[in-house]
């Protein structure tokens, strides 16, 4: 049970971003306050089992007493006699204080041991130093009209460097807002005050003219759904890691989400489907997997503003572009913000920031951040002159594959002749081995018309 207590805390402790994300503080905590009862129920077994120990030693000490004063009488009467009054004083005193030094000589270096965690957890739980996010009292209906960041400033407790200086942005409802610029320049810090993981330093973010404070947390961010690079998952199924933002979910409203973020395919080949365990934050899965999941949990949660935090940044091209797909499904008809570091996936964006060191130093769409040729321009050329020659790569190394593929092929030939005998098996090996062949040759010829027409849009 102390196992299971442990295990739940450090994982609700490492996916506290998520818990907090779709307001699911009551229910964790119902959970953990569960195994702590459970645990509480054991340790109470255990003290009543100790306790009843103590005097059953208690008891063989006074007996082996008694026994080791009836031998010394028996075999050094004429000694002992006029000194068995004292010995036996001696002994009972001895018997009776050697477990209580050595009880609290126990105490004293279980005490000594603990006393640095002690320290920690009170230093934790000292919450004068430590600012006590205020709900409103608006209950959140929806949103109607745009997000607007109202001259944000942003730094972080015992920093004093700003993160965010007097950004000025509106987002309009139903639209997606981009935002782009080098590592530290401020853009999950951005997204991160929308669903008040932070509060800002100086000005407002009003959604619909109200101030973010004004609305009540929990319904503000159960309108808003969430997907991250660091895609944290629960160690349990796949069906309750879906359905962890909306517990209520049916089984069809689930699996049609899975559908719609493409993760219904791997879903169903897993040991168990639905129900298959993932392991520790997801280790059973691939990267793609994970961020599929992610986003199938985001469409069953249907939220109005979306955020989605460098989604997919760390995968490879396969699954970028299945995950693409799933985040396009997912963010049709919802106010969106962007982190992005591949720009690739944020030209139709509505609108595109670019921060610099906290600044905000462009604002508009692609073509116009391109056409005014600033920072953004420079990224993308960068950018897509890194990814040219890496296709250009990609295509040398397809043509090398495929002018190769046919004298091997014709190698095969000629030892299935000296090798195999029976005609029949030799037709149904060559047959299969150049089956095998076309599908190679189609698959390499898919993938570079992919990448020439990727060229040639760039």
């Amino acid at each position: 049970m102390t196992r299971a207590y442990s295990i739940a805390t450090l994982e609700t402790l490492n996916g506290i971003r998520l818990v907090k994300s779709v307001a699911n503080e009551t229910q964790e905590n119902e959970r953990l306050v569960a195994l702590i009862r459970e645990r509480e129920k054991v340790s109470f077994r255990n003290q009543v089992n100790e306790s009843a120990i103590a005097p059953i030693n208690e008891f063989v000490s006074i007996i082996v007493l008694l026994l080791i004063v009836l031998l010394g009488r028996l075999f050094f009467a004429d000694t002992i006699e006029n000194l068995s009054t004292v010995i036996l004083t001696y002994l009972f005193i001895l018997f009776r204080s050697l477990p209580l030094l050595s009880n609290l000589n126990g105490a004293r270096s279980r005490f000594a041991n603990s006393y640095a965690g002690v320290e920690l957890v009170r230093d934790f739980l000292n919450r004068q130093n430590k600012p006590i996010m205020k709900s409103g009292k608006i209950v959140f209906q929806g949103l109607t009209k745009g997000i607007h960041f109202n001259h944000i400033s942003f730094t972080y407790p015992d920093h004093e460097n700003a993160v965010l200086n007097d950004i000025e942005i509106y987002v309009p409802q139903g639209t997606t807002l981009a935002l782009v610029g080098g590592s530290g320049a401020g853009k999950s810090t951005l997204a991160d005050l929308l669903p008040r993981f932070y509060d800002p330093t100086a000005g407002a973010i009003k959604i619909d003219g109200k101030n973010l404070n004004e609305f009540d947390l929990k319904s503000l961010r159960k309108a808003m759904g969430i997907v991250s690079q660091d895609t944290f998952l629960f160690n349990t199924s796949v069906l309750e890691n879906i359905a962890y933002a909306k517990p209520d979910a049916t089984k069809e409203e689930i699996i049609e989400a899975a559908k719609r973020a493409n993760a219904y395919e791997f879903i169903e080949q897993l040991p168990e489907g639905f129900d298959t365990k993932i392991g520790d934050r997801g280790l059973l899965l691939s990267g793609g997997q994970r961020q599929r999941i992610s986003i199938a949990r985001a469409l069953l949660q249907n939220p109005e503003i979306l955020i989605l935090d460098e989604a997919t940044s760390a995968l490879d091209t396969i699954s970028e572009r299945l995950v693409q797909q799933a985040i396009d499904e997912l963010s049709r008809n919802r106010t969106t913000i962007v982190v992005a570091h591949r720009l690739s996936t944020i030209q139709k964006a509505d609108k595109i920031a670019v921060l610099e060191r906290g600044q905000l130093i462009e604002l508009g769409t692609h073509n116009d951040l391109l056409a005014k040729g600033g920072q953004y321009a420079r990224l993308y050329s960068l950018q897509f002159a890194d990814e040219a020659e890496r296709d250009r790569a990609i295509i040398r190394s397809s043509y090398d594959v495929r002018t190769r593929l046919n004298p091997m092929i014709g190698f095969l030939q000629l030892l299935g002749d000296d090798m195999i005998e029976d005609i029949e098996e030799r037709r149904e090996l060559l047959n299969e081995s150049y089956h095998s062949a076309i599908r190679i040759l189609e698959s390499l010829e898919f993938i570079e018309e992919s990448v020439k027409l990727r060229l040639d849009k760039n």
